[in-house]
Order: structure tokens, then C-alpha cells, then sequence
């Protein structure tokens, strides 16, 4: 957990940076000599159920780094959001399993950050190998995806 803190970290910080990038490249207004009577308000986004993920996820690693909660109970808490959120499915309920024994082993101190880090991209790149030829598919992997993108590979399909 305490790597996928940092993991979690690393990928905040370049979202904010991704983020004030994409604000930079939009096209500027056009100039006209009239002002709107009202300004336009651009409507917000909605966050995608990915982005509420990653907000919750973020939110408990600073309760673990402040000591306030385990790396389990953080994980605990992750998935109640997650299955509140997304609802169950067999590849995220593997992705999870997997994280949360992680979680276990590391505040245990059975296992290294690197080694759990190790560990959890071994067990997505399992799910990338076998994506392709899963049937019946579900429709939405949302926390493998969640973890795909923090350690940098791509999504499942």
C-alpha cells in the first residue's frame, strides 16, 4: 500500500500538471469589441467514476501517512467506495484481492514496497495477457483500470 501511495503521489502531481497543460493549449477567445451582459460558465464535467476513485484513493493514503489509518483499513475503506461506486465484477474483485493481501503483507512487514510494487504490476499484467480472451467480459473494470493507469500501462480494452 505504502507504494502505491507513492505511486498515488507521483500521479497527483502530474495530473495537476497535466491539467494546467491542457487549460494552456485552448484556444484563446475570440476578440470582440462586445461584452457579454453575463459571463458564459463553462459547465462542469462530471468526474468520470476513475477520477472519484483515484480522489478517494488519495484521500486515504494521506490517512495512512499521517498514521491516522493501516494500509489495510485504507484498502477496507477503498473497497466499500469501490463497490458502492462500481459495484463487483471478477477482474476488479481479483485486482482487489490482490492489493489488499499486499496491504496485509506490508504492514505485516513480510514485504518490501518494491516487492509488493512488483507484485501488483505482475498481477496486471496478468490481466492484460488475459483481457483479450475473457467471455464474457464486464462492463467495467473501473479499479483494474484505476491501478493500470497509476503504474503506467494501458487499459483494458
Amino acid at each position: 500500500m505504502h507504494s502505491t501511495l507513492k505511486v498515488l503521489s507521483r500521479v497527483a502531481g502530474m495530473s495537476l500538471v497535466l491539467s494546467a497543460c491542457s487549460l494552456l493549449q485552448q484556444p484563446a477567445a475570440p476578440q470582440t469589441g462586445v461584452r457579454p451582459a453575463r459571463p458564459v460558465q463553462a459547465q462542469p464535467q462530471p468526474d468520470s467514476k476513475q477520477d472519484l476513485l483515484f480522489r478517494e484513493a488519495s484521500r486515504l493514503a494521506g490517512k495512512v501517512k499521517s498514521g491516522e489509518l493501516s494500509r489495510v483499513a485504507a484498502a477496507d475503506q477503498l473497497n466499500v467506495y469501490r463497490l458502492r461506486l462500481i459495484g463487483a465484477n471478477l477482474v476488479d474483485d481479483n485486482s482487489f484481492a490482490m492489493y489488499r493481501y499486499l496491504a496485509v503483507e506490508r504492514d505485516a512487514g513480510r514485504l518490501t514496497q518494491e516487492e509488493s510494487q512488483a507484485r501488483m504490476e505482475m498481477r496486471l499484467r496478468e490481466w492484460l495477457r488475459r483481457w483479450p480472451k475473457l467471455q464474457p467480459k464486464p462492463p467495467a473494470p473501473v479499479f483494474t483500470n484505476f491501478l493500470l493507469k497509476l503504474y503506467g500501462l494501458p487499459a483494458l480494452g
